[in-house]
């Protein structure tokens, strides 16, 4: 397919946007953990359920990401839009205007079926209208937008929540002004995009394979469990810090949302700077570094004794978090051929949200035996020997610094 080689300010803004959506999914409403649990307090195993609340957007992500992607490489992507922007925005709301457990559940299920698609569109709209060093360089800007919507979404989420606790789903409406102005920017790409596999399919070149060749599985499987592994530690903050804040005394859902959205604002100059990062790094060092700075990050928390300790370990683990977003985008796009890159991203997006709702799942037998300090430390120094497993692989590999 023919990138276009510089994109408009309005369609990147629009996929930056559209990008930056997802990083509502689950966070937005962890600052409202404690009034929920409080609410369901009657509910048998609601701490874990509550972390389980967070996360629920992250099944139906799972689930229905695949089936995404491979419709973004098949069918109208503008219809894709608006229906998973409906979903959004009535399963993101929906904690506003249900009470009912079974009905929340109901409505974060019908967010992450939305979710998936914008983020799986986000993606593959990324890898289709950016090429090479210009890609890194969009997707590092991309990665700090999705930082920088994270900051944005966790104080909002904070302040509605000191409210009611409840406030915070409000935030969900975002999506829609997002939704229509991603529609209206990308609507001329979408219509080029059909022409080309109207006329593939007028010519009996078959619309997915063509001549590009065999989807790269042996990539995935690098890059798949490496993602999960990620977002599986990386969600222990916003579905274990909120309580572990609370025993030292942090009660205020503004300060704790504040205190999260460290992290995020400390994750935005790696982001900006990937592109010349990968100048002189390997894909597989920033992989290897962001784990190791989150795993120091994990741990300074847990020796923290008060809100400056949380904080300095939260920014410890954004700065490795930066980079390594745009990094797993860039390195499995680079590897995907072209009319297959809605199933890459997909996959991809299934790797990143199987490890979101895995998070609170692995973490709950670790809080168990070991306490909440106990259970980051543990997980810590797990992020530091993985980070040296994964530097040692690069090495075997030779990664090159082609992006």
């Amino acid at each position: 397919m023919t990138e276009a080689p510089t994109p408009g300010l309005r369609l990147t803004v629009s996929v930056l946007l559209l990008a930056s959506m997802t990083i509502m999914a689950n966070a937005t409403i962890a600052p409202s953990l404690p009034g929920l649990r409080a609410h369901y307090a009657d509910v048998e195993g609601i701490d874990t359920l509550a972390g389980l609340i967070l996360t629920l957007p992250s099944v139906a992500i799972v689930l229905t990401a695949g089936l995404m992607g491979w419709l973004a490489d098949r069918v109208d992507r503008q219809a894709i839009l608006l229906i998973s922007a409906a979903l959004y925005a009535l399963g993101g709301t929906s904690g506003l205007w249900v009470d009912s457990l079974p009905a929340l559940l109901a409505g974060r299920v019908a967010l992450g079926v939305g979710v998936a698609g914008t983020m799986t569109l986000g993606m593959t709209w990324a890898a289709d209208l950016w090429v090479g060093p210009a890609r890194a360089r969009f997707l590092g800007l991309q990665g700090a937008s999705m930082s920088a919507g994270g900051i944005v979404v966790m104080l909002l989420g904070g302040a509605a929540a000191t409210l009611h606790w409840r406030g915070a789903f409000a935030v969900y409406a975002l999506v829609v002004p997002v939704a229509l102005l991603a529609f209206v920017s990308l609507a001329p790409h979408a219509r080029a995009l059909k022409a080309r596999r109207a006329a593939r399919e007028a010519e009996g070149t078959p619309t997915m394979r063509g001549t590009d060749g065999a989807f790269p599985w042996g990539a995935y499987a690098l890059v798949g469990p490496m993602a999960f592994f990620f977002m599986a530690a990386f969600y222990v903050m916003p579905t274990r810090l909120p309580f572990l804040l609370e025993g030292l005394g942090v009660n205020n859902t503004l300060a704790v949302g504040a205190i999260m959205a460290s992290m995020t604002l400390a994750s935005v100059p790696g982001a900006l700077a990937y592109g010349r990062i990968r100048r002189f790094a390997s894909a597989f060092a920033v992989f290897a570094f962001s784990y190791v700075a989150m795993g120091v990050g994990l741990i300074t928390v847990a020796f923290a004794d008060g809100a400056a300790g949380v904080i300095l370990g939260s920014v410890i683990a954004g700065i490795g978090m930066g980079p390594s977003m745009p990094n797993y985008t860039t390195w499995f796009m680079g590897q995907v051929p072209p009319s297959q890159r809605g199933r890459a991203s997909g996959l991809l997006t299934t790797a990143f949200f199987v490890g979101q709702f895995a998070s609170p799942l692995m973490s709950a037998p670790l809080v168990t035996a070991w306490g909440l300090a106990g259970a980051f430390i543990g997980l810590g120094v797990a992020l530091i020997g993985f980070g040296v497993l994964v530097a040692s692989v690069g090495a075997l590999r030779r990664e090159s610094l082609a992006v």
